[in-house]
C-alpha cells in the first residue's frame, strides 16, 4: 500500500522552530516517511499575510533544506483567492486518485471553527483528519470529542480522537515574531537561522 499524502498546511508568516518541531512530532508519531507542507493563500476569514507569497515560499525552502521529511506543495499560491480546503483537497484527490489516503493535520484549537468550513463535510470525506494537541492533552480530549460528535457523529470522532497526535508545547507564534522584528527585539533561536537571514536582508517585518 502507498503511503498517504500529508498535508501540514500554514500560513508561515514567518515559518518557525514550532512548526518544524511539530510536523516532525506528528510524522514520528504516525510513522510517516514524507509531510508535505502547504503554505496557505489568503483565506476566506483572513487579510493578508504580512509578506508575500514568495518571501513565505522562500523562508520555507530555506527551513527545510537538506530534511528529507519535508517537501512543499504550492498548489494553494498557484490558486486565486480565497483558499479553501475543500479544494485543496479536491485537487489533491483528483491528481492522485481514489486508492491512496490523504491526511490533513489540522491543530486542535481549529475544531471550533469546523462547522464554518466551506464543505466541511466534504472535508473528512475526501481526507483523514490527524488532530494535533498540545498539552494538557488530557483537559482538550473531552472537549475536542464533544466537539467532533456534534460535528461529525461519534463514529467518526472517535476514530480522529484515537488517532490524535501530542506535540510539544512550543510557545513561538508567527505573530509574537513579526511583533519582535517590528520592536527590533531578536528571534534568535525562534526561526531557522536561514530564515533569519532572509529576512534580515529583506528587511521583511521591521
Amino acid at each position: 500500500m502507498s503511503d498517504p499524502i500529508v498535508l501540514f498546511g500554514g500560513t508561515f508568516d514567518p515559518v518557525h522552530n514550532g512548526h518544524l518541531i511539530a510536523a516532525r512530532a506528528i510524522a514520528e508519531q504516525r510513522g510517516y516517511r514524507k509531510m508535505t507542507l502547504v503554505p496557505s493563500a489568503r483565506g476566506p476569514h483572513k487579510g493578508p499575510a504580512a509578506a508575500s507569497d514568495a518571501d513565505r515560499l522562500k523562508m520555507l525552502q530555506l527551513a527545510i533544506a537538506g530534511d528529507n521529511l519535508f517537501k512543499i506543495s504550492e498548489i494553494e499560491l498557484q490558486r486565486p483567492a480565497p483558499s479553501y480546503t475543500y479544494d485543496t483537497l479536491r485537487e489533491i484527490r483528483e491528481s492522485c486518485g481514489d486508492d491512496r489516503a490523504i491526511d490533513l493535520v489540522i491543530g486542535a484549537d481549529m475544531l471550533a471553527d469546523m462547522p464554518n468550513w466551506y464543505r466541511a463535510d466534504d472535508v473528512v470525506k475526501l481526507a483523514r483528519l490527524v488532530i494535533a494537541a498540545r498539552p494538557p492533552w488530557d483537559q482538550e480530549a473531552p472537549q475536542i470529542a464533544s466537539l467532533l460528535d456534534e460535528r461529525f457523529g461519534k463514529c467518526l470522532s472517535e476514530g480522529m480522537i484515537a488517532g490524535m497526535c501530542k506535540t510539544p508545547l512550543i510557545d513561538i507564534s508567527s505573530s509574537e515574531i513579526r511583533r519582535r522584528l517590528g520592536s527590533g527585539a531578536s528571534i534568535r533561536y525562534m526561526v531557522p537561522d536561514a530564515v533569519e537571514q532572509y529576512i534580515r536582508a529583506r528587511g521583511l517585518y521591521a
